[in-house]
């Protein structure tokens, strides 16, 4: 597998749940959305990644395939990826469709990120019919996606087992279907193409991602301290598969690496602090299980502890890896990230109970960055 040359500079992209804040509604919320997504296409962000998270009263980004087709449809020139699709919360054929719909009115626009993670609880898990969620099964489904969205028609049985060495899937040679014959196609969607990434907090999504040969995006914004160890594990199972049969369907420009981070960007440090304690308070009540909208920004740095009693500790190890700041110093430092991981791409995670401001924050950045 031939190595592409590296960008010497990754690009930055937006990472949203679209969180809804104290004191606003829900469509303000959505609204806010738009507006985020046409400030970052104007300042030159690459892509608009929108996760999914289901029954939240914080983040409002369930419907993900919707939402990136409305932030298509506002944006001129910007990217859009789903930051991620949750594969067993969904029917293979269902994502390749919707995604495939996607990228056929907007060609070049789209990228489909995907995980396994549940985006939720237990109960809402239930009620969304989830499948099982183990390497091996995810492997199989985005080998199936990834034939949906090619050229070639859907063969009968994917060779996921074969591929990953898992038991997960029957070993039984590959058949394609009669000539002629009927087959499941994705309409419109076949022949699109887009980008399929791998997304993962831990070195099982790395190691998937590496043996399909795709790109990988590792979740450090909250679980920053499995982050390096997925990076390294994605890029070692790369090059044992370069020394041997070529992956499936990898795509031609890996490895590729976007990791997510938190930040906060403001004129001064302190008026940065001081926003950024909305993104802790938000971190608290998930770790806590006291689940609500952004709270406003607290004076009192500690104020976000009252939410999550007795885990403070795992809190902070969540956010550890936060830039908060003047924009050139957050600049500065996410440069030496990138260098020190060799990243291609940037997912910038930034709340702020205001969303004028948390948009400002964007902007400063995205100027310092390309100074």
């Amino acid at each position: 597998m031939s190595q592409p040359e590296r960008r010497t500079v990754p690009v930055l992209s937006v990472m949203d749940m679209v969180p809804v804040s104290a004191g606003r509604s829900r469509i303000d919320a959505l609204t806010d959305m738009i507006a985020l997504a046409r400030a970052a296409d104007a300042a030159g962000y690459e892509r608009y990644w929108l996760a999914e998270h289901h029954g939240s009263t914080t983040y409002l980004s369930s419907a993900t395939i919707v939402l990136m087709g409305q932030v298509l449809a506002a944006t001129e020139r910007l990217g859009v990826a789903s930051g991620g699709i949750m594969l067993p919360n969904h029917a293979p054929l269902v994502v390749a469709e919707q995604i495939g719909t996607l990228a056929t009115l907007y060609p070049g626009r789209v990228d489909l990120g995907v995980g396994r993670a549940p985006g939720t609880d237990q109960r809402t898990a239930a009620a969304l019919r989830r499948g099982a969620s183990d390497p091996g099964r995810f492997a199989e489904e985005i080998l199936e996606i990834l034939t949906y969205l090619g050229d070639e028609p859907v063969p009968e049985r994917l060779p996921g087992s074969l591929l990953l060495g898992t038991s997960s899937a029957p070993d039984d040679a590959l058949h394609a279907p009669e000539p002629g014959g009927p087959r499941v196609r994705a309409i419109p969607g076949e022949g699109t193409h887009p980008t399929v990434w791998v997304l993962g907090s831990s070195v099982n999504g790395a190691r998937v991602a590496g043996r399909l040969e795709l790109p990988f995006a590792v979740a450090s914004h909250f679980a920053p301290v499995q982050a390096e160890a997925a990076i390294a594990t994605y890029r070692s199972v790369l090059e044992s598969r370069a020394e041997g049969a070529p992956g499936p369907r990898g795509a031609p420009d890996v490895p590729r690496v976007a990791a997510a981070v938190n930040v906060m960007v403001a004129p001064s440090r302190g008026e940065a602090r001081l926003l950024f304690s909305t993104a802790m308070a938000a971190a608290a009540r998930i770790v806590g299980n006291r689940p609500g909208p952004l709270d406003p920004p607290s004076q009192d740095p500690r104020a976000w502890r009252a939410y999550a009693p007795g885990r403070e500790g795992a809190v902070e190890a969540a956010m550890s890896l936060s830039f908060v700041g003047t924009a050139d110093d957050v600049a500065a430092r996410l440069r030496e990230l990138a260098a020190r991981w060799d990243l291609d791409e940037i997912l910038v995670v930034t709340y702020a109970h205001d969303p004028a401001l948390r948009r400002r924050s964007y902007e400063l950045l995205a100027q310092a960055w390309s100074a």
